[in-house]
């Protein structure tokens, strides 16, 4: 039989238990607390650490691409580390990354600091001779602060590790393409060693000299497009918004431009003439506009070497370290319109010359209904070798070249050039990235890679 007694002692108990099991449930609490706070720390400066190795890993890169030696790379790649250290957020890890000593001529940059180079990323094989163009940048036990890891004996540090160097040549495209194309003038320089604003001729007489070898005018295939009809089409801006796309990997090119043998005077001149409100053969205004800009200034020609000048014969240039023909039109073909007075709007009028006179013309089609920038597209740029590439053949790309039609097409054979002003490299950076590089030339950038060693680079 229960009495009074032995009930209040049961009572008791299970007040006691019910105390135990809070206390046990706070401490878990509190626990659980205390490592997401100190975790949470802990993967906020690993990604902080992580950022500023990167982008260290990154600058040493650079600074090969730039011929620097490994001393100098170094040097570079830590300057940038520790200017992404002295950020505010970074205090903590500006504090506990030791930079008073430094040895550039070394791996071991300092205990914490290793900085090596290799021929791969992967696998990367650290050497010590020149020659290699891929970064890597470690920086290990970084002690952090500790707030209640240390109550379980959790000692706080972080590493991080990043790979940097050239990618594989990218895939180049563009969707505002026309099938003519130019030879690159140094394939090691800017803009394939053209100046700005020089005027060219993007597609040859039979009166010029051919820069790609017999039989060739400087006119391409796109595609699987052959023959004049499609190149009539191209030409008036039917394949705009279609992506062609390019491989560059230097002379061991594995992408090619086809060449389309042949003057192919008629297409050429009716189609790029739509662009300048002019409509003959199967093109019309409906499917193929004009620009809203048509002016035009007195005809250009082209002498035998491919040299611009004017109707007299007088060679158009522009002088020494001028980059930009506008801001010298006073000396520089002022009677001619070119970008730099460029304004393709609705309504635009032509430019006075700058004699004040009114030597500019639009041509009688200017109120039809318009487009803007008809007349700026781009062009493939090509390594033509030696010239010596007979009919149809295979170029090795290089790159997209934006041009400025200057004026209309000549629908003639000695006459039927094409001239535009060089508006500079506008070869699309866009395509993927490989894990598998190379060394060979052409366009590529300078990226991160997976380390290996790091699940975090």
């Amino acid at each position: 039989m229960l009495t009074t007694k032995t009930i209040g002692k049961g009572r008791r108990r299970q007040r006691g238990a019910v105390i135990i099991m809070i206390t046990i449930a706070m401490f878990a609490i509190l626990a659980m607390g205390a490592l997401a706070l100190d975790g949470g720390h802990l993967l906020l400066n690993k990604a902080r650490l992580q950022n500023a190795v990167d982008a260290a890993a990154l600058s040493g890169a650079v600074a090969i691409q730039k011929e620097y030696d490994y001393l100098r790379a170094r040097q570079e790649g830590l300057v940038t580390f520790t200017s992404a250290l002295g950020a505010q957020d970074f205090a903590e890890l500006n504090d506990r990354v030791s930079l008073s000593v430094l040895n550039f001529a070394s791996d071991e940059v300092s205990p914490q600091i290793t900085v090596e180079f290799s021929e791969r990323p992967d696998p990367f094989v650290p050497v010590l001779t020149p020659g290699a163009q891929y970064v890597r940048v470690t920086v290990s036990d970084v002690p952090l602060n500790n707030f209640f890891a240390q109550v379980m004996g959790v000692d706080k540090r972080v590493s991080a590790v990043a790979v940097a160097g050239p990618s594989t040549s990218t895939p180049q495209c563009s969707t505002d393409l026309l099938p003519m194309m130019v030879c690159a003038e140094d394939l090691g320089e800017d803009n394939f060693g053209y100046p700005l604003n020089k005027m060219m001729a993007m597609k040859i007489s039979s009166q010029q000299n051919t820069p790609i070898g017999p039989g060739n005018f400087q006119l391409i295939r796109l595609g699987d497009n052959t023959g004049a009809a499609d190149i009539r089409r191209a030409m008036a801006g039917e394949s705009a918004g279609d992506q062609f796309c390019f491989g560059y990997d230097g002379p061991n090119a594995t992408e090619q431009v086809e060449t389309e043998p042949g003057n192919t005077v008629g297409p050429v001149a009716q189609g790029l003439n739509t662009r300048m409100g002019r409509w003959q053969g199967p093109v019309n205004s409906d499917d193929h506009p004009q620009d809203w800009d048509t002016c035009v200034g007195e005809p250009l020609d082209v002498d035998s070497d491919g040299n611009i000048t004017d109707k007299n014969g007088s060679p158009i240039t522009i002088p020494d370290g001028t980059a930009d023909y506008h801001a010298y039109m006073d000396t520089n073909y002022p009677q001619y319109y070119h970008n730099g007075w460029y304004n393709s709007v609705e309504g635009h009028s032509c430019p006075a010359a700058a004699d004040g006179s009114d030597s500019f013309d639009r041509n009688s089609n200017s109120s039809a209904m318009g487009m803007e920038k008809r007349r700026e597209f781009s062009i493939v740029v090509a390594d033509c070798g030696t010239g010596n590439n007979n009919g149809q053949n295979s170029l090795p790309f290089v790159g997209f070249a934006c041009f400025y039609l200057m004026q209309e097409v000549v629908q003639k054979g000695n006459d039927a050039f094409v001239l535009g002003e060089f508006l500079g490299d506008c070869t699309n950076d866009a395509g993927g990235v490989s894990e598998t590089p190379n060394n060979t030339a052409g366009p590529f950038r300078i990226v991160l890679y997976h380390a290996p060693s790091s699940e975090d680079s």
